[in-house]
């Protein structure tokens, strides 16, 4: 009997399933290696934003820097950079405002210019350098990919903004967000827990709008590396959170702006958020609050 025998078709079909099986696995993996490098790129450039943030504070007897990105559109901010091609609109170079008073900022230079034009319409690369470049934060930060995550919308060169309350866009009045900005970092009370930076992956019109008063998202919730959003804190550090429910997910993926939530996984989500933001709630909430 010839106890010698070669692989039989079944066993060549199963070792071929089973090296195909280990690449698709390895291939995951590596994915999943490039995925957490990218994110912790990302930290590391929040940490070095909000260093710059700290120094800013330390060289105006700690008032904090204006954290509204100006709008597109608005005359009092718009001034073409001159490297950039001839009729391209609205090339912002930051710019000390001094004649909008409703604006929360006058005499202040934004950390950035505008870089913003019109929902899914991008720039090009010499205006948003242009609109860093000129930026109240650049002396401290003169890398212009510092203020972009490397999985960012592709295009977009400043994909990090501000907080409301980090003297972003105003919180009562016509924007509604229900408490005024903070103007001074000896305002902040909770430094490990209050977010400054937050990665949106997209470049923003102003700050990133958080309700103080309504148990509600304002702009939807980020939904980055992997179903969550990187933030940095007041004392420096950085730090990625995981988003508790599908339905933010659902919110920040679809792009919801205003929403109103149905589960209390969903509105713990925006607990986190609004106490980051404004160091507490401004109301009383409907679920109690689970945030660890």
């Amino acid at each position: 009997m010839n106890a010698n025998k070669g692989l039989t078709r079944v066993d060549a079909i199963i070792a071929v399933a089973f090296v195909a099986l280990v690449l698709a696995q390895a291939a995951v993996l590596n994915a999943g290696g490039r995925e957490r490098s990218k994110r912790e790129v990302c930290l590391a450039n929040l940490r070095m934003l909000t260093a710059a943030w700290k120094a800013y504070a330390d060289d105006n007897a700690g008032k904090l820097v204006n954290g509204a990105t100006p709008s597109e559109g608005d005359t009092t901010f718009c001034v073409q950079c001159p490297d950039c091609p001839t009729g391209t609109p609205y090339i912002s170079k930051a710019k000390v405002n001094k004649t909008n008073t409703a604006a929360g900022h006058m005499n202040e230079l934004p950390w950035v210019g505008g870089a913003f034009y019109g929902m899914g319409t991008q720039l090009p690369e010499c205006a948003a350098k242009c609109a860093i470049e000129s930026g109240a934060l650049y002396k401290y930060v003169q890398d212009s990919d510092i203020y972009r995550c490397p999985t960012g919308n592709k295009g977009e060169y400043i994909t990090y903004t501000f907080v409301d309350a980090m003297n972003g866009m105003p919180g009562d009045g016509d924007c509604g967000r229900g408490k005024t900005a903070l103007k001074n970092i000896n305002q902040i009370t909770k430094t490990a827990t209050q977010i400054v930076f937050i990665d949106e992956g997209k470049v923003t019109p102003d700050s990133f709008a958080v309700y103080y008063n309504q148990e509600n998202w304002w702009d939807p919730p980020p939904v980055r590396h992997s179903g969550g959003v990187c933030v940095s804190f007041a004392d420096g550090h950085s730090a990625f959170h995981k988003w508790k429910s599908q339905e933010t997910i659902a919110i920040g993926s679809g792009s919801s702006y205003y929403y109103s939530l149905t589960t209390c996984a969903g509105k713990n989500d925006l607990y986190w958020m609004q106490i980051g933001c404004w160091g507490q709630l401004g109301y009383t909430p409907s679920c109690p609050v689970n945030i660890d």
